[in-house]
């Protein structure tokens, strides 16, 4: 995707991501997060939860996924923020959408800024008013950046 096509109000393309206690497990492993409130299940109801609980960074890597497979393969994530509303489970699934509000052109590079949010397929919101940007590649400003250097 191009800078240029970008328009104010275009909705991410969504994804869906079940957490199945092996993408915990998984997660956990390629983070070095050994906790047992990631993947053991009698552990974690001895303290009142129904199942291991996903890490947080791992919901931010699926923004990031979610924001870079919408803006393609020279999209560059130069921001991200969000904050955990609510814990997600495993067995859970949850939905991850996003929204373009801005977009301007910095020193030569195009960016886009949207708002994400996340949510389970029960309507609770685990993530709201996070925020990122990306870097688009752009033609026009391409063009720019060379005239300008003559």
């Amino acid at each position: 995707m191009r800078f240029e096509d970008v328009r104010i109000g275009d909705a991410e393309t969504p994804i869906e991501f079940q957490f199945s206690l092996t993408s915990l497990v998984r997660y956990a492993a390629a983070t070095w997060d050994f906790h047992p409130y990631h993947y053991d299940t009698e552990f974690v109801r001895r303290f009142g939860m129904p199942a291991p609980v996903a890490d947080g960074q791992m919901l931010g890597a699926l923004m990031a996924r979610m924001m870079m497979s919408w803006g393609g393969d020279d999209a560059y994530l130069r921001r991200l923020g969000y904050r955990q509303r609510q814990p997600v489970f495993a067995g859970e699934t949850v939905v991850f959408e996003g929204r373009v509000v801005s977009k301007s052109a910095q020193s030569g590079a195009g960016l886009v800024d949207a708002v994400l949010t996340a949510r389970k397929t029960d309507g609770t919101v685990v993530i709201s008013d996070a925020a990122a940007t990306i870097e688009l590649a752009s033609a026009a400003l391409s063009q720019q950046d060379i005239r300008g250097a003559s």
